[in-house]
C-alpha cells in the first residue's frame, strides 16, 4: 500500500503543477485568478518640515559668523552731546506790556512817556543754588540715559551677529537629520529637537533687530533736527548686517 502511493505521488504533484500553470481558475485547488495583481497607488511618506521650509543641502558650509564692528563708544556718545538742541543760558522771557499813566513823566533816559504806551519788557530770573542743582541733575540723567543707549545699541549688534550664526549652524544641523530621519538611520525626535533650537535662535535674532532699532531711534530722538538724518545715516551703516552672514 505505501510502495503504491509513493509511485502515484509524482504524478499528482505534476498534474497540480500543470493545473496551476495553466490557470488554474477551473480548479478548486487555487485560490487566485490568473489576472495581473493591481499595484497599489504610490503613498508618499510623511517628512517632517525644516523650519523655513527650504532643503539645502546639508553638506554645504554655513555662513561663517560675522562679528560685530568695533564701535568707539566714546565717539558715539560725544556726537550725541553735541547733536541736543542748544539750550538757553539766560531763560530771557519777552512780553509785550501796555499800561495807562495818570500823569506824564520822565524815565531815565530823559524821555516823556504819555498817559498811555506799549512797551517790551524783558525779564531775566536769577539763578539760586537750588536751580543751579536741578540743572545739573538734568544733565547728569540726560548724559545717563545717552550712555546707557550707546551700550545697548552696541551691544545688541554683538548680540543678533551670534544670534545669525546660530541660526545657520543650527539650520545646517537641522537639514541633516531631516536626511537621517528620512532614511531610517534616527528618529523624528532628533529633527524636531533641531527644529526647536532653530526657531529658538529665529526669535532671539528677532529681538536683536528690535532693540538695535530702539536705541537707534532713541539716540536719534536727542538730536536737533538739522543733524537728526546725518546721525541716523551714520548709525543704521554702523547695525547694518553684511549680505554675506545671512544665512
Amino acid at each position: 500500500m505505501l510502495r503504491a502511493l509513493r509511485m502515484i505521488a509524482p504524478a499528482l504533484a505534476l498534474a497540480i503543477t500543470a493545473d496551476v500553470a495553466e490557470g488554474g481558475e477551473q480548479s478548486g485547488l487555487w485560490p487566485w485568478a490568473s489576472q495581473n495583481p493591481e499595484r497599489p497607488p504610490a503613498v508618499k511618506a510623511y517628512e517632517i518640515p525644516t523650519f523655513d521650509g527650504g532643503r539645502r543641502e546639508f553638506r554645504d558650509e554655513p555662513p561663517g559668523w560675522v562679528k560685530a564692528p568695533r564701535v568707539d563708544g566714546d565717539a558715539v556718545f560725544t556726537m550725541i552731546l553735541n547733536c541736543y538742541p542748544a539750550k538757553s543760558r539766560w531763560r530771557l522771557n519777552v512780553d509785550l506790556q501796555a499800561a495807562l499813566k495818570t500823569a506824564e513823566s520822565l524815565d531815565v533816559t530823559g524821555t516823556t512817556i504819555g498817559s498811555s504806551y506799549v512797551g517790551i519788557v524783558g525779564r531775566l530770573p536769577l539763578y539760586s543754588a537750588s536751580d543751579q542743582d536741578r540743572e545739573r541733575e538734568r544733565e547728569y540723567r540726560r548724559r545717563v540715559d545717552t550712555a546707557g543707549l550707546v551700550a545697548d545699541f552696541v551691544g545688541q549688534i554683538a548680540t543678533r551677529n551670534r544670534a545669525v550664526r546660530n541660526v545657520a549652524l543650527s539650520g545646517s544641523m537641522e537639514q541633516r537629520a531631516r536626511v537621517r530621519v528620512a532614511e531610517g538611520i534616527a528618529d523624528a525626535d532628533e529633527q524636531i529637537k533641531y527644529l526647536d533650537k532653530v526657531a529658538a535662535g529665529e526669535n532671539s535674532l528677532i529681538m536683536a533687530e528690535a532693540k538695535i532699532m530702539q536705541a537707534r531711534l532713541a539716540l536719534v530722538s536727542m538730536c536737533r533736527e538739522d543733524e537728526a538724518d546725518r546721525v541716523n545715516s551714520y548709525l543704521s551703516n554702523l547695525a547694518r548686517l553684511p549680505e554675506k552672514a545671512r544665512p
